[in-house]
């Protein structure tokens, strides 16, 4: 752990008070409760990967009694995020459409909207080549990433790109030649796959279970670069796997991240960060 000496607002008063905040740490606690021991403005950017409510067949991802009980939960994290965040920050909230489940994704982004919560810039769809078919339809084969802002003129932003060569020749719309090697990345994100096809990128327990929702290292290191520089401190809530904090400390970021399962500390997540720190 460090400590990073700041001079921020802790209450939202106008007089303003150094504070130092412990950084490059996992926290075993529920993330709002934790976010609301933080000052405001004291990070750069905010990733919540929740449960997506009722699409894995585990406790963690069922443990609401209806959808608007699920929606207040999360639209409690999103105000305690959004307090935590600097005026220059970004904030991602990963979630699923949720077919037969009450589409509470789409409730929240309403919500966020019309309530001017904060401003989305981009509804981002990830292509997975793993697929769910319970039931007659269309197979799923997709999760969905908000991309939120405090203020679009002034968001940390650094263009994303693809490993897709460029191979167009023709001028760009503003007339001129094309210069990057490779493509931009789109609010379509078919060029990364999930996780779960790496093996890789699957972790199990001490007791052989698998544990089911890894995100992928290389997803984790695109949102972490565009929207953050080096040095920058990276809030993760529903840390999982603990993907986001590899991505931070190979990216030269620092982070502070919660979750409430002990287990998955001592047993994924802390042996991950030492791998990585030993590379």
């Amino acid at each position: 752990m460090s400590k990073l000496t700041c001079s921020m607002d802790r209450l939202g008063n106008s007089k303003k008070e150094v504070i130092k905040i412990e950084v490059n740490k996992i926290i075993n606690a529920e993330c709002k409760e934790y976010m609301k021991t933080l000052p405001n403005e004291c990070v750069d950017l905010v990733i919540f990967d929740p449960p997506y409510f009722e699409i894995v067949d585990s406790d963690w991802d069922n443990q609401w009694q209806d959808k608007a009980e699920y929606i207040e939960f999360i639209k409690e994290c999103i105000l305690e995020g959004k307090r935590i965040l600097k005026p220059t920050g970004t904030m991602y909230l990963w979630g699923a459409i949720g077919v037969n489940k009450g589409f509470a994704l789409l409730d929240i982004v309403k919500w966020i909207h019309e309530n001017k919560v904060l401003d989305i810039v981009n509804w981002i769809t990830q292509r997975n080549t793993r697929i769910r078919a319970t039931y007659k339809g269309f197979p799923q084969a997709r999760e969905e990433l908000i991309m939120c802002v405090k203020d679009r003129n002034k968001f940390i932003w650094n263009p994303a790109y693809t490993e897709i060569k460029n191979t167009r020749k023709d001028l760009q719309c503003n007339g001129k030649p094309r210069k990057n090697e490779f493509k931009r990345a789109t609010d379509v994100w078919c060029d990364l796959a999930e996780a779960s096809q790496s093996s890789k990128e699957r972790f199990y327990y001490k007791n052989g279970e698998r544990f089911k929702t890894v995100k992928s290292l290389k997803i984790c290191d695109r949102i972490i670069n565009a929207s953050s520089n080096e040095r920058d401190i990276v809030f993760i809530g529903f840390t999982g796997s603990g993907s986001e904090i590899v991505s931070c400390i190979k990216n030269n970021r620092n982070y502070l991240a919660t979750e409430k399962s002990k287990r998955t500390i001592d047993e994924i997540i802390k042996p991950r960060i030492v791998e990585v720190l030993h590379e």
